[in-house]
């Protein structure tokens, strides 16, 4: 989950007796890749399963809360979690971080059998109205929307005559099309446009011509240091090729005043559709288009995504989702 998980875990801790954690992660000991070895994936989910099991035998919880994968070995584990809790009349609690699980159900009869009768905690209306179009039966469905991150830096004006500063915050992978935005970059640099490329984030399948673009590498920030890359930037593009959650970037470029653009996806529906992010495709051509429109009229970009941002940014408040959150859990039937 990763920043989701520092917030919404002691949020789950303070509205709810919790008998047991169990932890789903695998070992990456020794090794700076951003997924795990197949071994270890495979030997955290038998501990998780077994752990599981013996957490519900002993200490009948009557909810398990699960933040479930979408694909891979993870889901299979979740799956048989759900079906475990089930088992033991113990109430599933599916908190989807993603968008892409909807699709899978809707054509798995297995895996909407496996996962009927959860109660969903989904980031969007558009993810809550694919996961019951999916056919997999629901307890109930709860839009929680990620809570926009605090601490940053007020929106700020551009820099007048200076060179138009993109920034990447991420894991660099074909899939997020980190890719594309180098390649866009790249062209945009040989036109002699004035833009400047800073990058920071975990490398994952990143061909060595593709960093020839960038003029500053961050490297792996600690959170305490993340004030260091946006406070250097006037742009962020998230070109992904699948479809996004809803990406704590995405709120923090938006809550630091940065022109955001990304690839629509129904879990930032909302971001899109108020005109606070730029839909764009996962093409050079379309992120090109963005950044010329950002160099000819980045105050204007940002006025209009700021204007929109303003409108929504209490429902993303710390506090109203924490509240939010603790009310499913008060007033569900678990």
């Amino acid at each position: 989950m990763g920043r989701a998980a520092e917030f919404f875990t002691p949020a789950v801790e303070s509205c709810c007796p919790v008998v047991a954690v169990v932890s789903l992660s695998a070992d990456r000991a020794g090794s700076m890749k951003f997924k795990a070895t197949w071994s270890a994936g495979a030997a955290a989910t038998v501990a998780a399963v077994v752990r599981c099991a013996r957490v519900l035998t002993v200490m009948s919880p009557s909810a398990i809360y699960l933040p479930i994968s979408q694909w891979g070995l993870p889901l299979l584990r979740d799956t048989i979690i759900t079906l475990l809790a089930r088992a033991f009349h113990c109430a599933p609690v599916m908190h989807l971080h993603g968008s892409q699980l909807p699709a899978r159900l809707r054509s798995n009869a297995f895996l909407r059998k496996a996962l009927g009768g959860s109660h969903w905690l989904v980031l969007s209306e558009n993810v809550a109205e694919d996961i019951r179009a999916s056919g997999c039966r629901v307890a109930s469905v709860h839009v929680m929307r990620n809570p926009a991150p605090t601490g940053v830096t007020s929106p700020r004006q551009s820099d007048s005559g200076g060179p138009l500063r993109v920034g990447w915050l991420g894991t660099m992978h074909g899939s997020k099309g980190f890719d594309i935005l180098c390649d866009a970059v790249a062209g945009l640099k040989r036109t002699g446009a004035p833009v400047e490329f800073s990058i920071a984030g975990m490398r994952s399948d990143v061909p060595p011509h593709h960093m020839s673009c960038v003029d500053e590498d961050l490297g792996v920030l600690a959170p305490d240091k993340v004030h260091s890359f946006w406070s250097g930037v006037d742009v962020f593009v998230l070109p992904a090729r699948w479809a996004e959650g809803l990406p704590f970037v995405l709120l923090e470029g938006l809550q630091v005043g940065c022109a955001v653009a990304a690839t629509w996806s129904p879990g930032s529906a909302e971001l899109f559709s108020r005109g606070c992010v730029e839909q764009i495709d996962s093409a050079v051509e379309s992120v090109t288009d963005f950044l010329t429109l950002c160099m000819t009229d980045i105050d204007g970009v940002r006025h209009r995504q700021q204007k929109a941002w303003e409108a929504l940014r209490p429902l993303y408040d710390p506090d109203t989702v924490r509240e939010a959150f603790s009310r499913i859990w008060r007033d569900t039937n678990f």
